[in-house]
């Protein structure tokens, strides 16, 4: 079972991973690099946006279908009882979340000492001037580089021609803020360190960046390109910056001339980005779920099948009987409801019925499952009372097993008309959706029709440690496999 914020972050980086295939399929050789960066920054925002974001609403409303009868694939838990006693397993969510807190909170470590490497340079740095513009002069020899509106250099280093053209290069990333793209980088890679988007993200926002600054340089100085590849050949043996700039010489210097020398791209080259764009949105559309961590939709009209109800061995009342007939009954004379479903299967452990005696008068069929099911009117019937002592059925009180039907009735009927559950009602519990850990947003995301068996306890289970301490909610959709 994977958490849900590791779950969030799977589908968030496959999603940059899809935007940044984009960038690097179409868009990175284009010379629009104003509109690269916003690319960029748009992709990481959608990316972020993505896993909550419910895009079914633009996809046609799925066709009604009829409410089905409680299915059993899960037992019905009374309020107390074996459910409590489920053995507990190893929890690998748990495991796999801690893991990947300690790696995040090794790269956050990480990140504070660059920014503290940075602040040491900056205390240690004096205040210069060339021809007006401000700058803080280092003794360090290290490339040239910009942080927020400062510009760090050292100026021995560079021939008096040399020296404007380099602050006019740093100018350009102080006045558009580069460093916020920078800082936003390390930040999602710290805490998407798992994920090879985040390192490709920063190192494409990055390469922009100095895109970015080398045609302005160009443009604003009417140097020759020539010269300044120079002085970007010269500059480059010089040590690196902090780590959470970037220096004057970052980045292979062969991309950045290259885009240097390359021509200009025509307006017709805009129409990639209307393309990827086009290509995002239907691949998004058609990925389209309610946002419930993707669980499973409908199949149209395709019948539902379910081994263990077609399998099962069915007593109604402690009598035998038939899926059909168990739920056809009831639903001809409505006021004898179903009042509990009990199910025993002999690979269920705690059960609370005599497994022997049942696998001595049913065979190998209870290994496919015995379900009881009580009505109303049948709770007092001899036969039912012959049924429970003969295989020792252990059942709830009377008055807790009411209510505690009662309550799974009317959620189970909420659940198959769509309606969902409050807050409320979920009073907590851990939600399970076809065997995967969901939210209570994707439990009202399922849509009518889709519920194809409900189970509720309010007992905390082991299984689940802290997270199903008040107890769970388990659903099973129809066309789950």
């Amino acid at each position: 079972m994977i958490p849900a914020p590791l779950l969030y972050l799977l589908q968030m980086q496959g999603a940059l991973l899809l935007l940044l295939a984009v960038y690097y399929g179409l868009l990175r050789r284009l010379t629009f690099h104003q509109l690269n960066r916003a690319y960029l920054l748009a992709a990481l925002v959608l990316a972020a946006l993505y896993p909550v974001l419910d895009l079914s609403r633009l996809l046609p409303a799925p066709a009604a279908r009829v409410a089905a009868p409680l299915a059993l694939e899960l037992p019905t838990w009374p309020s107390s009882g074996p459910a409590a006693a489920v053995a507990a397993g190893p929890d690998y969510g748990a495991w796999l979340l801690g893991l990947y807190a300690v790696g995040a909170g090794l790269m956050l470590l990480h990140f504070l000492s660059q920014a503290a490497s940075l602040w040491r340079l900056h205390q240690a740095s004096r205040p210069a001037q060339v021809d007006g513009v401000a700058f803080r002069a280092v003794a360090e020899v290290v490339s040239p580089f910009s942080f927020g509106r400062t510009i760090y250099l050292n100026p021995a280093h560079h021939a008096p021609a040399e020296l404007p053209v380099v602050v006019l290069h740093e100018q350009v990333h102080v006045r558009q803020l580069h460093s916020l793209d920078v800082l936003l980088g390390h930040l999602h890679r710290a805490l998407a360190w798992a994920s090879p988007a985040a390192w490709l993200w920063l190192r494409a926002v990055q390469e922009n960046l100095e895109f970015i600054a080398d045609a302005a340089v160009l443009r604003e100085s009417q140097l020759p390109a020539r010269q300044y590849q120079y002085s970007l050949v010269r500059l480059s043996t010089l040590a690196a910056g902090p780590a959470l700039v970037t220096p004057f010489s970052f980045i292979i210097l062969k991309n950045r001339i290259t885009m240097m020398n390359a021509r200009p791209s025509s307006p017709r080259q805009l129409l990639r980005y209307a393309a990827g764009l086009s290509l995002l949105a239907t691949l998004a559309v058609s990925c389209a779920t309610p946002k419930a961590g993707e669980t499973p939709q409908p199949l149209g009209q395709q019948k539902a099948t379910n081994s263990f109800i077609d399998e099962a061995l069915f007593f109604v009342n402690g009598l035998p009987s038939t899926k059909e007939a168990a739920f056809q009954a009831t639903d001809k004379d409505p006021e004898n409801k179903v009042n509990s479903v009990h199910v025993f299967k002999s690979n269920q452990a705690e059960q609370s019925a005599d497994m022997a005696a049942l696998r001595r008068d049913f065979g190998d069929r209870v290994d496919k499952g015995v379900a009881l099911v009580i009505t109303e009117k049948g709770q007092n019937d001899p036969a039912l009372r012959d049924f429970v002592a003969k295989y020792s059925i252990k059942l709830s009180k009377d008055g807790e097993q009411a209510g505690t039907s009662t309550i799974n009735r009317d959620y189970y009927r909420k659940l198959v008309d769509g309606q969902g559950l409050t807050d409320a009602e979920i009073g907590g519990r851990l939600i399970m959706i076809n065997k995967m850990e969901a939210t209570p947003e994707q439990l009202r995301a399922l849509p009518a029709g889709a519920v194809a068996a409900f189970a509720l306890s309010n007992d905390a289970l082991p299984k689940f440690g802290e997270r199903g301490k008040k107890g769970v909610i388990m659903i099973k959709t129809k066309d789950s496999q």
